[in-house]
């Protein structure tokens, strides 16, 4: 019959009561068990009884346990005793656990019409016509288990299986990972007992995620072997696939920290279970018994076929107790041999599956196929404290774990006190290095660093202990894609014989596929050690230097059109033409006496200026007494040579003995010297920073210099990040130097930083080594002869590795965190970086260096004498040429002896005291003024009109 046909029943029963009842006083019920389901039979005869004194369901009858042992492999003798129970009138049969004698009792219950009801796992798809199984369809388990693992995320796993029927209860689960770069591994148990062989090959394949699916018997003794090969860490986690973790005894492992996780169907701290329990056990005492329940921290525990079982009777007696209220039910002993059926068996069925109640196992209820729907699995997990709820499944929500993520931690960080953790390192100067001790040490006292240091106050922070251990192989970890395997400190994690790796290992894309990293505590980059660039000579011009030659060449320019405008406008306007008429004309004085010298010397030294210039030879002599005003004749002072003189004179900053007068040319003067100001200035403050910063000839200033040269050979630490982040780089530049170093012979890798800098100190300038930029800064602050070349080529971290899915990533990120926010990660840097083992000596002689002046050699303004000497030369040169020339031009004119001529006027030129001398002219001058001497000059009228005055009047 269907549901429709049942609710028509119903309707009709309400409409049409009947008045009498046909249901007999004692209802007879059999039960099949086998010789072990001694808590089978318990629950069976306890709950008829539990019916029995319940009068609100079946009040006019009692049921009837009638209880038959059978062996679960002998299907006739099983047939047997049902033919046997039918023939007593029985109304329905409830077992048994076996598969094999299951399905013969099941078609004999189909055919004589009577219900069967089952507690078992039953891997079939489809219910047959008569039967009612009260345990979860294999499909929606699987349903479950795919909920959680997607829950946790897993990528991969490995399958445990006893039986085929296991590979049945985890279709769905094989089905949902389906095609994936990490495939699930499926292993199955051997029949030995022994299964560490098993074990180790899982262990040796990395894989820390396990579903055990087994009998409940046998997860105690799987999960021993594991314990005893190291497969119950901190790092493994196992998911159960058996309903009745509870009943295994887990106690050796709840301290160890290994993620054991399972549903459960009955949970056993409910009231409602315990109560039920307890009467159990009290009636079994009572009737000197023995009890056959499990214990779990002190409270009794049941299987989950017990409780279903139990939950069982109460479905049948509140399904009859339902169709007794609908239609006249009678029931009578049938016979296997005859063709007769009960005709109410299937009315009873479909009331069944209609029926909803509450029991052990919580809501009963039944889909339109028969199946068990909207119940609830716990998620329980072991704990130091045993089995705990962590959560609750159901078909329609999924997985919802009760636990809050803070509660999580709370969890990790107490399991993780007084722990002892295993930390591997390597030697890598400052994170990790060998004391330096007279005495010989052992344990962790053998090692001090920036990373010992670290581990050290994360430690105290979360409260563990640990125990550093050197990797066998001294490198930081790699992947060989020849061998499929990684080495050095990552294979030492992976291999779980370490549970933290902390060095300067560096966060990479590959290391973060096979290993937990926590946040970074150092960030950096990839940089180029180099040795410092070697001191450039200083030029023998450097005083050039603060100008470009286009500057120089501008202000020639600017000085030649300047005394070029200067001129051409002194002899435009008319302000420019002074009177040059003197007193007398015979005597000559020369301004440059001994002290005027020295007054001249002084002034220019002091940039002052002066009001005397210098005008060597014959024409340093002049008229002193210039004294008439009224002269017919005008001398104009700022020819082409006096105003190329007042032009340098004032880009010297010398002054000049000639000055402007008029408003055009004093403007171009003001320019000029405006102009002079700030070129001067400007020089002389470049000038002080080119003569005392010493110059550095560096070849490389960056890594793109590196990679257009071939000269200097360059590498990185082989098999670590720095070469990886070439070897993988997309950018050009990167690729070049990649191909480069794996093309150079000998090999430019080396086996550790500490071989790099040796190379770069040997190498004199032939080699650079790249690596990062922390353990730079390292080197750098001891070996002065090294210098960073260029900025970061990249942007990284260090952080702490640890195996896959470790539950004390987030704890330690958490205390590096704090450390950081507190300043101690700086103040370790600090410490190990520039105080200890010689840190801070290079920078102590750069602050000597930077807060003194370099003292300037003469290689420094040697130039500077040079041209002083040139000049002076060239001066003597000009000098010599003017004298002989003054006296060739003397001695003609005076009719004597060059030679005679020029010794008379070098034996005046060596008298120091005196500075007057008389003006020589030459004799036809003489003639002519003796001539005028003695014209006539006539003083009357009509020549006063003229003007003319007498000499003496003039004199």
């Amino acid at each position: 019959m269907n549901r429709f046909f049942v609710i028509i029943q119903v309707f009709c029963a309400i409409l049409c009561p009947k008045t009498t009842h046909c249901l007999p006083d004692i209802i007879k019920i059999g039960g099949l068990f086998h010789p072990g389901d001694d808590t089978q039979e318990v629950a069976f005869r306890y709950a008829v009884e539990k019916i029995n004194a319940d009068r609100t369901v079946l009040p006019r009858s009692k049921l009837s346990a009638q209880v038959e042992k059978i062996n679960p492999l002998d299907s006739f003798h099983a047939s047997k005793r049902v033919c046997h129970l039918l023939r007593t009138g029985v109304a329905a049969i409830f077992g048994p656990q076996s598969a094999h004698t299951a399905s013969h009792i099941q078609s004999i219950c189909d055919t004589m019409e009577i219900p069967h009801l089952e507690t078992r796992w039953d891997y079939r798809l489809r219910r047959e016509s008569c039967l009612v199984n009260l345990y979860p369809h294999p499909s929606m388990l699987s349903k479950a288990f795919v909920d959680i693992v997607r829950a946790w995320g897993w990528k991969s796993f490995t399958i445990i299986y006893e039986t085929n029927e296991g590979l049945v209860r985890l279709q769905e689960l094989l089905k949902a990972h389906g095609p994936n770069e990490l495939p699930i591994t499926v292993r199955q148990l051997s029949d030995s007992g022994d299964y560490r062989p098993l074990l180790k090959q899982i262990k040796n394949s990395a894989e820390s995620h396990i579903v055990l699916d087994c009998s409940t018997d046998k997860i105690y003794e799987v999960l021993k072997q594991a314990q005893q090969i190291g497969m119950m860490s901190d790092y493994h986690s196992y998911l159960i696939t058996s309903l009745d973790l509870h009943m295994v005894h887990l106690d050796e492992f709840k301290y160890g920290g290994t993620n054991i996780t399972s549903f459960r169907l009955v949970d056993p701290e409910k009231p409602i279970v315990q109560d039920t329990i307890d009467t159990w056990i009290y009636g079994e005492t009572k009737s000197g018994r023995k009890v056959p329940f499990g214990k779990m921290t002190n409270i009794s525990v049941i299987r989950t076929e017990t409780a279903l079982m139990y939950d069982a009777v109460h479905l049948f007696a509140k399904a009859l107790h339902d169709l007794d209220t609908s239609q006249q039910i009678d029931i009578q002993p049938l016979s296997c041999d005859a063709s007769d059926t009960w005709p109410h068996g299937y009315s009873l069925i479909n009331y069944m599956k209609i029926v909803e109640i509450r029991g052990l196992t919580d809501v009963i209820k039944f889909d339109h196929q028969g199946f068990r729907t909207d119940f609830v699995l716990d998620i329980v997990e072991l704990s130091p404290l045993g089995l705990r709820k962590a959560g609750t499944w159901n078909s329609t929500q999924g997985v919802n774990f009760t636990k809050t993520y803070g509660e999580q931690q709370m969890e990790i960080v107490e399991n993780l006190k007084n722990k002892t953790l295993v930390v591997t390192t390597i030697l890598s100067s400052p994170y990790c290095m060998r004391k330096d001790s007279a005495e010989k040490l052992t344990g962790n006292d053998q090692f001090e660093g920036y990373a010992i240091d670290l581990i050290h106050e994360i430690s105290k922070i979360l409260g563990f202990n640990y125990t550093l251990r050197l990797a066998p192989d001294g490198r930081y970890g790699s992947y060989n894609k020849e061998t499929g395997e990684w080495d050095g400190m990552v294979r030492e994690l992976l291999e779980q014989r370490a549970d933290l790796a902390i060095a300067d290992l560096t966060i990479t894309f590959d290391r973060e596929q096979v290993v937990d990293f926590t946040m970074p505590f150092m960030n950096l980059g990839i940089s180029v050690l180099y040795r410092k660039p070697v001191k450039q000579p200083p030029n023998l011009f450097s005083f050039l230097s603060p100008l470009s030659l286009d500057v120089w060449i501008y202000m020639a320019t600017a000085y030649l059109g300047v005394s070029v405008l200067l001129f051409i406008l002194a002899r435009f306007t008319p302000y420019e033409w002074p009177s040059t008429s003197s007193c007398d004309p015979g005597k000559m004085e020369t301004q440059f006496t001994l002290m005027n010298c020295m007054w001249f010397a002084i002034g220019s030294l002091m940039q002052q200026g002066c009001e005397i210039l210098p005008k060597f030879s014959p024409q340093e002599w002049q008229n002193p007494h210039p004294c008439n005003r009224d002269s017919s004749t005008l001398d104009n002072q700022f020819s082409l040579h006096n105003s190329l003189w007042f032009t340098f004179g004032s880009l010297m900053q010398q002054g000049c003995d000639i000055s402007p007068k008029a408003v055009s040319t004093r403007m171009v003067a003001g320019m000029w010297w405006f102009f002079t100001l700030i070129m001067i200035s400007s020089y002389t403050a470049n000038l002080a920073a080119f003569l005392t910063v010493e110059r550095m000839d560096s070849p490389i200033e960056n890594a793109e210099d590196l990679a257009k040269q071939t000269k200097i050979k360059y590498g990185a630490l082989g098999g670590g990040s720095t070469a990886a982040f070439f070897r993988d780089s997309n950018f050009s530049t990167y690729q070049r130097m990649w191909s480069f170093m794996e093309s150079a012979r000998p090999s430019v890798f080396t086996t550790s930083n500490i071989e790099g800098v040796e190379r770069v100190v040997k190498g004199k300038g032939s080699y650079a080594f790249l690596m990062e930029s922390t353990s730079i800064e390292y080197v750098i602050e001891r070996n002065c002869e090294l210098t960073q070349v260029g900025g970061m080529l990249d942007s990284k971290g260090y952080g702490i590795a640890m195996p896959p899915n470790s539950p004390y990533r987030t704890a330690i990120s958490g205390a590096v965190l704090k450390l950081q926010e507190e300043g101690k990660l700086h103040t370790l840097k600090t410490r190990w970086w520039t105080e200890k083992r010689g840190g801070g000596s290079c920078r102590d002689e750069q602050s000597k260096s930077s807060s003194t002046a370099n003292e300037l050699g003469l290689a420094n303004v040697g130039g500077v004498f040079v041209v002083l000497m040139g000049g002076m030369g060239v001066a003597c040169v000009i000098a010599v040429c003017e004298f002989v020339w003054k006296s060739r031009k003397v001695a003609v004119e005076e009719r004597v002896s060059l030679c005679s001529e020029m010794a008379s006027e070098l034996r005046f030129a060596l008298k120091c005291r005196s500075k007057n001398r008389g003006v020589r002219h030459s004799h036809a001058v003489n003639e002519l003024d003796s001539a005028e001497n003695h014209r006539f000059h006539p003083l009357g009228p009509p020549y006063s009109q003229y003007e003319f005055e007498t000499k003496a009047a003039m004199e």
